[in-house]
């Protein structure tokens, strides 16, 4: 295969990537060397690396307010992503979020009892790579959207009966409760995100990330173990060039409604619990409004409708873990002395750990003939502390399979587009833990069929995302 301008320009630029990668690897290491070498201790307040958020306490604000039941966030996503070949065109993408949130206990603070309150901003930048070179269903980064300043979560919430009931309304996207996975959310693709048996069929992909629509969920726990979950709420949030602040409420025909429902049950969480946890999900969503009776209108396009009048579906979600490792709090085996390290000299118990081998499978159906995608699974394999001292690193694999529907594949058919069948993805992924508050993850992506037929050659992304708390 000849080497093209458009090989050159994404070697290029994934070159400058990896070296400014690893110039700030080696400045993290000589860095901690230094400060291991220096005989004058530097306070843990101000050594950034050190905390679990790089602001610390923030001047004691931080914990003062904690206290008095107000929390605030700021995490900031970025991902570096080139598609290397395949796809409409090779080229290279940044992706950029910052997600400032606020959350507050009214109990704590106020005194009123069961009351929460949370207001989310999400600021997106960049380019999505998926849109701009590849021509994909599922996107190859999860954050990656039209960049906006959007309110993401703007609820309020009431609790009763000692948490037995819960009451939320307000703004809210369904991905922060429903059709989620725990350990899928490692990867940066968004087949692994909020069930796509869903965002493929509902009009703009739903009430999900980036966009979020009026609504109200109620959620009941009878058991320790069960909770029940059903919402409601506008189901088109239009699209995201025309919803540029997530305000654009409309609950007439045009908006639609969307009911979502879900039984989640758990096993093994308590880490009294001699047995690997494990989590099981089951739903269905009924969604109205107004558009086509067909997927795609007129014209062949394998994603997300702009408008459809009626769709359904239903899914069902297992994560569990299959190995975790003894751990022993032995002081033998840390050569620490019990006394001098102010520990007691009780006989060694095994302690909870969250290193080991963890998986995750997902399935849907769509029974609408005229629906987008009609099958939809997706599984994977997350360990966590593979490798020895390095307990909070993650390695992961995933492979995600979307079905297109017959109607669809007609549609395909009579555009002259050959082998319409499915879009899936292979995803291996190694979340590296730098410092508490900072994560780097490089990442490998081979997406096939992108757009569900053979117009365009299989995919290889290549590239990076990194995580900072502040």
């Amino acid at each position: 295969m000849a080497i093209t301008a458009s090989h050159l320009r994404v070697m290029k630029d994934l070159g400058r990537y990896v070296l400014n990668v690893g110039l700030s690897l080696l400045l993290l290491v000589v860095g901690d060397g230094i400060l291991r070498a220096d005989p004058v201790e530097i306070a843990d307040p101000f050594n950034v690396l050190n905390q679990s958020q790089l602001a610390g306490e923030f001047f004691g604000f931080r914990p003062k307010a904690e206290t008095n039941g107000v929390v605030l966030s700021l995490q900031s996503i970025s991902d570096l992503l080139g598609n290397t070949t395949g796809g409409e065109t090779r080229g290279g993408t940044y992706s950029g979020l910052l997600n400032l949130g606020l959350a507050v206990d009214l109990q704590k603070a106020v005194g009123w009892e069961g009351a929460s309150f949370k207001n989310t901003w999400i600021w997106l930048y960049g380019d999505d790579l998926s849109k701009k070179y590849i021509r994909n269903a599922f996107t190859a980064s999860t954050i990656a959207g039209a960049p906006a300043f959007r309110c993401y979560e703007l609820w309020f919430q009431q609790n009763l009966f000692h948490d037995v009931v819960s009451l939320r309304g307000g703004l809210i996207p369904f991905d922060t409760e429903f059709m989620m996975s725990d350990t899928a959310n490692l990867f940066v693709n968004s087949a692994f995100g909020p069930m796509a048996i869903a965002t493929l069929n509902l009009p703009n992909g739903g009430p999900q990330y980036p966009t979020a629509t009026p609504g109200a969920r109620l959620a009941i726990q009878p058991t320790s173990w069960l909770t029940l979950r059903t919402a409601f709420m506008q189901a088109n949030p239009f699209e995201q060039q025309n919803n540029q602040h997530n305000f654009n409420w409309n609950f007439g025909s045009a908006g639609g409604l969307l009911n979502i429902n879900e039984a989640a049950a758990t096993w093994n969480k308590d880490p009294a619990s001699k047995g690997l946890a494990g989590t099981a999900k089951v739903g269905c969503w009924f969604q109205t409004g107004e558009g086509p009776q067909g997927a795609g209108g007129e014209s062949f396009s394998y994603g997300s409708p702009t408008a459809v009048a009626y769709s359904s579906g239903f899914y069902g979600i297992i994560d569990q873990q299959l190995y975790v490792p003894a751990a022993k709090a032995t002081d033998a085996e840390s050569g620490k002395n019990p006394v001098s390290s102010g520990k007691d000299t009780k006989t060694p118990v095994d302690i909870p750990s969250t290193k080991g081998l963890s998986s995750f499978a997902q399935i849907g159906f769509d029974p609408q003939q005229v629906s987008v995608s009609s099958f939809y699974s997706s599984a994977g394999l997350v360990y966590t502390g593979l490798i020895p001292t390095r307990d909070a690193d993650k390695l992961g694999l995933s492979f995600a399979y979307a079905q297109m529907s017959d109607y669809l594949q007609g549609k395909a058919a009579e555009a002259g587009l050959s082998g319409a069948s499915f879009e899936g993805v292979a995803e291996l992924t190694y979340s590296i833990r730098v410092a508490p508050a900072i994560a780097l993850q490089p990442d490998l992506q081979y997406i096939l069929h992108p757009g569900g037929t053979q117009r365009y050659g299989n995919a290889l992304v290549v590239g990076a995302r990194a995580v900072v708390d502040f």
